[in-house]
């Protein structure tokens, strides 16, 4: 539920009359944070436990926001005994003052990225956040609890490419879950408390404290990814703050993880299929004319024969499966892929494959599975086999790689169990939500949107066609402008359906 780390890498992706690069948007949702603020306005209903906030100078200063950090209870429900964390947050004023709407805080995915670095680099704010919004609002990004600028998580590294995650036999099954209850470990080992207090129903209290410290009534909230799923935790336990909230590649919390990770596999496999026709369609594509599924067959076959290196070391079939699974999350890296794949096909190099693995940064995909592993559902560690089965046959070509797999596979058999219960929305008919869904999203399908619209009366759902994971910032204008005319204004789309962009054309060079 994150834009592929290597993107950072690119230098492909740069603002060029408003449309976000490669590169730029990467930096935006990894690099360190630099806050912002306008000056806080009288006090309203602060939560017990919280503080003011205590403003710094932004590092690097930058013209007109200011930052700043506000202490949090570890453990909202017994605060004071648990010690406390520091949230960061950056906030970048209003550019019309006269025609300020209000407060907008987002949350760009992952989770383990923050906002408030985006929200205090200017540079940053005008690839994220169409000028309108800028306009409008006091935009506010937080870095949450757990990520590097506010008090962060520490963990072993989670990957180990020994231990498969598609166990075929009790002893692998075993051997998972003894590496993933060693991770688990490590994390409380080496960050105490609040490593069992990342969940995201925790986050949306400090986000609630971040309010109150801004002396703000309510709330507008953009969630893209698992910033949904912070969305949703935020309306069920505060629903008289929340004054809009738009829903960005949705998460459906009300589904089990056998669900998840179906849905999940579908969604992949049809990735996979449009991948593969933008590719014989684009000219420059190095898997124009070939069958693509058949080259992942090549591939993985060198990878079982011991032939696939990156870096000097073995990589395995498996891991060459979930590198494409994560490919598949934006057409901008089409040309990567394709060289990926070719690369391991005809040489047995991995190099560019693995770039776009999520395990390619270590540090970042630990406070990841540390967070998700505390916010989705349990499989018994007994139904592991069957459903890596199951899964395998409803997403053959990758053999169900998908990222809800990645998370349900590297959750299974911890001690802790998940601290949400799958449930619909929890909210009255006073939040409307503007959900934005893409009919080819690899991360959080068109039905789980779909669910969620159900669900919520109230709410207006927003298909944009085309390939990609989430409309924001990069892969749907249409659905990207309907979402800032509702924030500015309240006023839902006239329109629901938005055709691909233009610029998805021909992206497999």
């Amino acid at each position: 539920m994150r834009i592929p780390r290597a993107i950072a890498r690119s230098s492909a992706f740069r603002v060029r009359g408003g449309r976000a690069s490669l590169a730029a948007l990467a930096a935006l949702l990894c690099l360190p944070a630099f806050p912002a603020a306008a000056a806080p306005s009288p006090a309203a209903s602060s939560p017990a436990g919280a503080r003011a906030v205590s403003w710094v100078p932004c590092d690097p200063p930058d013209e007109g926001a200011r930052c700043g950090t506000v202490t949090v209870p570890t453990d909202w429900d017994h605060p004071s005994a648990s010690g406390t964390a520091q949230v960061r947050i950056a906030v970048r004023p209003a550019r019309d003052q006269a025609r300020r709407v209000g407060v907008l805080m987002f949350n760009p995915g992952g989770p383990g990225a923050g906002a408030a670095d985006i929200a205090a680099r200017k540079d940053w704010a005008e690839v994220w956040l169409p000028p309108a919004l800028l306009d409008r609002f006091d935009v506010v990004g937080v870095d949450p609890r757990g990520v590097p600028g506010s008090t962060p998580v520490a963990c072993a590294d989670p990957v180990n490419p020994e231990v498969s995650r598609f166990p075929r036999t009790r002893a692998e099954v075993r051997g998972l879950v003894a590496a993933n209850s060693a991770f688990a470990a490590s994390c409380l080992q080496r960050t105490g408390p609040l490593a069992a207090h990342l969940d995201t129903d925790t986050v949306a209290r400090d986000l609630d404290a971040v309010r109150a410290a801004l002396g703000e009534p309510t709330i507008s909230f953009l969630g893209v990814s698992y910033g949904t799923m912070l969305a949703q935790a935020y309306a069920e336990r505060y629903p008289s703050r929340v004054r809009a909230l738009v829903l960005d590649g949705v998460v459906d919390r009300s589904l089990p993880a056998a669900r998840l990770v179906l849905d999940g596999a579908a969604a992949v496999q049809d990735g996979l299929a449009r991948f593969a026709a933008r590719c014989a369609a684009t000219e420059a594509c190095v898997l124009r004319g070939k069958d693509v599924t058949a080259e992942l067959r090549r591939m993985y076959a060198r990878a079982e024969r011991g032939e696939v290196r990156a870096g000097g070391r073995a990589v395995t079939a498996e891991e060459l499966r979930l590198a494409v699974n994560d490919g598949l999350n934006t057409p901008l890296v089409d040309g990567m892929l394709a060289a990926g794949i070719r690369d391991v096909t005809d040489k047995g190099d991995a190099t560019t494959l693995t770039s776009l693995s999520r395990y390619q940064v270590r540090d970042e995909y630990a406070r990841y599975r540390a967070i998700i592993c505390q916010d989705v559902p349990r499989v018994r560690p007994d139904a592991l086999v069957g459903l890596a089965d199951t899964v395998k046959r409803r997403g053959p070509s990758l053999h169900g790689a998908s990222e809800m797999w990645d998370i349900v596979s590297g959750c299974a058999g911890l001690p802790r169990p998940a601290r949400w219960t799958p449930h619909a929305w929890r909210v009255p008919a006073t939040v409307t939500p503007l959900i934005l869904s893409g009919a080819h999203d690899v991360a959080t399908p068109r039905r789980w949107a779909e669910s969620v619209h159900r669900r919520l009366p109230g709410s207006t759902l927003v298909r944009w066609n085309g390939d990609g994971h989430a409309a924001w910032p990069m892969h749907n204008r249409c659905a990207m402008t309907a979402a800032v005319t509702y924030l500015t204004d309240l006023t839902p789309p006239a329109s629901t359906a938005c055709p691909a962009d233009p610029a998805q054309a021909g992206r497999a060079s």
